[in-house]
């Protein structure tokens, strides 16, 4: 066995066991995701690493991860709870899965630092996705049809993939950063035919950006329903909850499932943020956990309703306020039909269901 090399059951044969159908045409694997209903498929496997992901619920790991959540469940399964691996592990020693050599998962329980390198490819790719979204008239028309004004759309450097990054990318003098485009997952390398094409290409980009400026990852969120998964996130980079880290541990803040919701209220003057969907990754659960004051507002549907009482059950010293919003789904499509006026005081009377009090001009009462 190879340095860094380990032996796990065949992922592959694991999930045709359990009813997996899997589509390999264009060189990646792709299948419908076993934990949620759909119709196009957002379960993506990478054979060569025993790894899967599924960007709908925003949760992946290796083989053991998979069986350990299909017994238990997405919420309830922690490969670092011992009395439960050790279950998985019985229950694939018995099924007796043939043998597959990978490259080895280390868990770091410790925040990933990104390198300078990173930084500064992250950066110069949210300003080249920037200048894009500035001249992409589909783009923009979705952002302010949704109610972005221009000057958020600039604070927040809210950029468009159009498909150019390689190009762009060519022009640094540097190959470490057209390397890195890959490693960090901006750039897809078919493994068959060595063909290149940028991931995020037809999304709107929204950069991650903390309050020194830096930009620690990049969410593609699809311009319409038939854009599948609804957000991609970077794969070789450490997931993000889009503008957690813009406010102090001290600031109230509020966790929004949809990165929309969380735009519209952060234009309602209410520091938000959002994991850009129901599920939150560990480490990022750690992070929230820092925060002394932290509100999770649902959308006016089931899956987001028990999204946030998930969320409490994992950080308890946070508020779950189950929103609605007078038949519309969310805040936003309430502020887009209704008025924003409307949306705002809804807004503000369900925080203040929360505990969290804020006045009409949108500073938070002392």
């Amino acid at each position: 066995m190879g340095k860094n090399m380990d032996k796990k059951p065949d992922l592959l044969e694991v999930l045709k066991a359990y009813g997996v159908d899997m589509d390999t045409r264009g060189g990646s694997i792709k299948a419908l995701c076993p934990f949620h209903e759909e119709k196009n498929p957002s379960f993506s496997v990478d054979p060569d690493k025993g790894l899967w992901f599924c960007f709908h619920d925003h949760v992946g790991g290796d083989v053991y991860d998979f069986v350990g959540s299909m017994k238990f469940g997405l919420d309830n399964w922690d490969s670092r709870n011992k009395i439960l691996f050790k279950e998985v592990v019985s229950i694939l020693e018995e099924k007796n899965f043939k043998q597959q050599q990978v490259k080895t998962q280390k868990r770091d329980d410790k925040k990933k630092e990104l390198s300078q390198n990173v930084l500064f490819l992250l950066g110069h790719v949210t300003q080249i996705y920037h200048q894009n979204l500035l001249q992409e008239e589909k783009a923009l028309a979705y952002l302010t049809g949704r109610g972005m004004t221009e000057e958020f759309i600039r604070t927040h450097k809210i950029g468009y993939a159009n498909g150019n990054l390689g190009v762009m990318l060519s022009m640094l003098p540097e190959d470490v950063f057209r390397e890195l485009a890959v490693e960090a997952g901006l750039i897809y390398v078919n493994a068959k035919d060595g063909r290149r094409w940028e991931f995020m290409k037809g999304r709107v980009a929204f950069p991650d950006i903390d309050r020194d400026g830096r930009v620690l990852g990049i969410i593609g969120r699809s311009l319409d329903q038939h854009q599948n998964p609804k957000y991609l996130t970077l794969n070789g980079l450490p997931k993000v909850i889009w503008g957690l880290h813009r406010f102090s541990q001290w600031q109230p803040l509020i966790v929004h499932e949809s990165i929309m919701d969380a735009c519209t209220a952060l234009l309602m003057g209410v520091p938000s943020c959002s994991p850009c969907g129901t599920g939150i990754a560990w480490h990022l659960e750690e992070e929230l956990k820092k925060k002394k004051y932290l509100g999770f507002l649902s959308q006016d549907d089931e899956p987001s309703k028990r999204a946030i009482e998930r969320w409490k059950e994992k950080i308890p010293h946070g508020r779950a306020m189950v929103g609605e919003y007078d038949g519309h789904k969310d805040l936003n499509e309430m502020a887009v039909k209704v008025g924003w006026e409307a949306a705002k005081k809804r807004l503000f009377a369900l925080l203040e269901q929360g505990g969290f009090e804020y006045e009409v001009g949108g500073k938070q009462k002392s």
